[in-house]
C-alpha cells in the first residue's frame, strides 16, 4: 500500500518513486591496485597493503555512463537506477560502512545494490526526498561489506555564504580542500557531479556559495583519523552542513576506544560531520 502522499508531492511522483523500492543493480569489479594507490595519494597516506582500507571501495564498482543516461548535474539521470525525485539538489546525507572482512586488492568482487526506501519529509530547509541504498560486497562467494548509503534530494534554498575569502588566511589548527584534490578525487570515483568542479553550476543553479567538497571524500578523512589500524570496523556517517574549498575545517577523531565518536567541524564552530567508529 503506497505511503499517503505529503502536500508538495502529487500521488503519482509518490507511486513513480515507491515503485522503485526494491531495484538491484549489480557490479563486478576487479579491484585493481590503482584506484587505490591513486586514493592513497590523494590522502597524503602510505600506500596500502594486501587488504583495502574501510571506504576505499568508494574508488571501485564505477558503472560507466553513456552521455545520452546524464543528468543536468552529470549524474546519472534520475529514473533510470534512482528514482525521479522532483527535486534537483542531490548529496550524500549519511550511511553505514560495515567491514566484516576486508576486500583483498587483486581479487575481483561483486557489489549487488538494492533501493531498500524512498522518503519524503519536509524540514527547516524544505521539501526533501531521502533514497536509501543497501550494498553488499562479496569476494570469493564471502560477504565483506555490508553498506547503507542514504541520498537526499532537495530544492535549491536560500543562497548560501561563504566563511572566508579565498585570500584570507585559514585559521591555526584548520585547513581547506584545494580545488585539485576535488577534481582528482571526481575523477577517481567516476563522479561528474559538477557541484564539485563547476563554480558557475554551483553558484547560478544549486545556490552555494563555492565547489563543495564531496561528502564522501570528507567521511574517508573522518574514517581514516578515527580508525587507527583497524580493517573490520562499522562507521556510521551523517552529514550536517556543507563545505567548501573556502571553507576552514578540522577533523576532531575522538578518543580511542571500542567505540569511537568524531566530528569534521568548520571554524565557524558548526559541525559539518558526525561519526561514530565500532570495532567488529
Amino acid at each position: 500500500m503506497n505511503k499517503q502522499s505529503p502536500p508538495f508531492v502529487s500521488e503519482k511522483v509518490l507511486a513513480e518513486c515507491e515503485a522503485c523500492i526494491g531495484r538491484t543493480r549489480e557490479i563486478t569489479d576487479s579491484l585493481s591496485p590503482e584506484p587505490a594507490e591513486k586514493f592513497c595519494i590523494l590522502m597524503d597516506r602510505k600506500p596500502p597493503g594486501e587488504e583495502l582500507p574501510p571506504t576505499f571501495h568508494w574508488a571501485y564498482f564505477s558503472k560507466g555512463i553513456p552521455l545520452a543516461d546524464l543528468g543536468p548535474d552529470l549524474h546519472e539521470r534520475t529514473g533510470l537506477f534512482l528514482p525521479a525525485a522532483p527535486f534537483h539538489r542531490r548529496m550524500w546525507a549519511a550511511g553505514e560502512v560495515s567491514v566484516s572482512q576486508p576486500l583483498r586488492i587483486g581479487t575481483p568482487a561483486t557489489r549487488r545494490s538494492t533501493i531498500a526506501d524512498v522518503a519524503f519529509k519536509e524540514g527547516n530547509s524544505g521539501a526533501m526526498c531521502f533514497v536509501t541504498i543497501s550494498h553488499e560486497i562479496e569476494q570469493n562467494g564471502v560477504p565483506c561489506i555490508a553498506e547503507k548509503q542514504i541520498i537526499v534530494y532537495r530544492d535549491r534554498g536560500e543562497p548560501e555564504t561563504a566563511l572566508r575569502q579565498p585570500d584570507e588566511p585559514v585559521p591555526d589548527g584548520y585547513f581547506t580542500h584545494p580545488e585539485s584534490q576535488l577534481f582528482f578525487y571526481s575523477a577517481l570515483t567516476h563522479n561528474g557531479h559538477r557541484i564539485h568542479w563547476d563554480r558557475a553550476f554551483c553558484r547560478e543553479t544549486e545556490g552555494y556559495a563555492d565547489l563543495v567538497v564531496h561528502g564522501p571524500l570528507m567521511a574517508t578523512e573522518l574514517c581514516e583519523a578515527m580508525r587507527g589500524s583497524r580493517l573490520s570496523i562499522r562507521f556510521r556517517y551523517r552529514a550536517l552542513a556543507p563545505v567548501f574549498t573556502t571553507t576552514p575545517v578540522r577533523i576532531l577523531p575522538g578518543t580511542p576506544g571500542t567505540e569511537r565518536k568524531g566530528t569534521i567541524e568548520r571554524s565557524d564552530g558548526t559541525v559539518s560531520m558526525s561519526a561514530t567508529l565500532t570495532s567488529l
